[in-house]
Formats: C-alpha cells, structure tokens, sequence
C-alpha cells in the first residue's frame, strides 16, 4: 500500500490522546477513573495491564533510591501516554510508582486492545510515533536545561526549548508551579522570585495557564 505523506505529515498536529480516545470502534474497552490527590495509583514492581491516558490533572512517576529517598522521575499531564517507553522497550512492569499530584482523571485501555488499536489504524500509529518522539525530545531538552547553574538560565532555556518544540511563542505552563521547579531542579520560591524579575524585564508575560514569550532575542543572549 503507498501511503500519502504529505497527507500523514498532517497527524502530526492532531493529539494522539484525542485520536485515540475519540475511536469510536474501541472506545466501549476503555475505563476512565478519577483519583485523588497523592493517591498511589500504581505501585513500583506492578505488571502492565494498561496504557493510561491523562485527561485531566497530573501524575507524577516517582522511585524510592537504596537509601530510601524519593526521586521523581518524571510527570505526565494533560494528554500524556503512560508507560509508553516502558511498554515498547520490552518491560512489562512498572520501574516507578505513579502518583496523582492533585485530583486526576486517568482513561485505562487494555494493552491488547491498545496494541490492536495501533495494528488498525495508520493514522493513529503515525500520531502515536510523532508523540512519542515529541516526548523524548522534550525529556532531552529538558536535561540539557540543567547544565546552566544559574535560575535564570534555566527558565531561560526551559522558555527556548518549549517554543523550539512547539513552534509558538504561547506556551503551556506545567500543572503548578511546583511541578516546574522540580523539573528544573530548583526551589519554588527561587522560581517563582526569577520569575517575577524576568517578567518585568519584559522578557515575557504569563496570563492564565500560558506564558506568552516576548523577547526572544533577548532570552538567547541569557545562555
């Protein structure tokens, strides 16, 4: 079969969690629960059953270390896949435990029906590989934020990363506040202090959920 590719070029802007949650033919499979705030949904060492679909609020995938300190490993928010990477490199438990961060809604769907799902529907892979991809990128990028020392830096190239990503100068903020500063590696209170600075330097400006970004040029220069 000979696929279009200028016409696959354009699942790429289509969400996978909509795509996926909209299939009419599988939806009757799927189970949508609600969790409360710092529930445990899935312990670390559990078997994959499912894939997750986050609809509303935010999860938090977290591991304990030898000395017994939790280490947070990573979030999943709005639309977010989970356990993805897992899955697909062959584990088939959990390597961390997942935590609602505040009142989450999460859409389970069975790992066969999921895969079954994939197998069907180009469309649906082609957004799901784009996703997938979009999500190591952002993970690298995010990385590469921590090699700056200073607060400053950091939101800075946290700023710079998210608009290379997303190709636009609004920009979703994460779930809370706190959630942004331990992605990356700093205090809330020196976040949100750098934050206020760098507004009034017109650097950008933050309304509702969305940071519209200013000054480009001038947030470059910072790195």
């Amino acid at each position: 079969m000979q696929i279009n590719n200028s016409k696959n070029m354009g699942y790429r802007d289509r969400e996978f969690a909509d795509l996926c949650l909209n299939n009419t033919y599988f939806k009757s499979y799927f189970v949508q629960k609600t969790y409360k705030n710092s529930t445990v949904i899935l312990s670390q060492g559990t078997s994959i059953e499912h894939f997750g679909i986050v609809i509303d609020g935010v999860l938090k995938a977290e591991k304990c270390t030898q000395k017994g300190s939790e280490l947070c490993c990573t979030y999943f928010e709005n639309n977010d896949v989970f356990p993805e990477l897992l899955y697909f490199t062959g584990e088939r438990i959990y390597t961390y435990s997942l935590i609602a961060v505040k009142k989450t809604k999460v859409v389970w769907i069975p790992v066969n029906i999921f895969e079954k799902m994939l197998s069907e529907n180009i469309e649906l892979t082609t957004s799901f590989m784009f996703y997938i991809s979009k999500r190591a990128l952002k993970s690298q990028l995010l990385l590469n934020c921590l090699n700056y020392s200073t607060i400053r830096q950091r939101i800075a190239c946290w700023i710079l990363s998210m608009n290379d990503i997303n190709q636009s100068d609004i920009i979703s903020l994460p779930g809370s506040q706190t959630i942004w500063a331990n992605t990356l590696h700093v205090s809330r209170s020196s976040l949100n202090q750098e934050l206020r600075h760098m507004k009034e330097k017109g650097y950008f400006d933050i309304k509702d959920n969305n940071l519209i970004l200013l000054d480009l040029e001038a947030l470059e220069m910072i790195l």
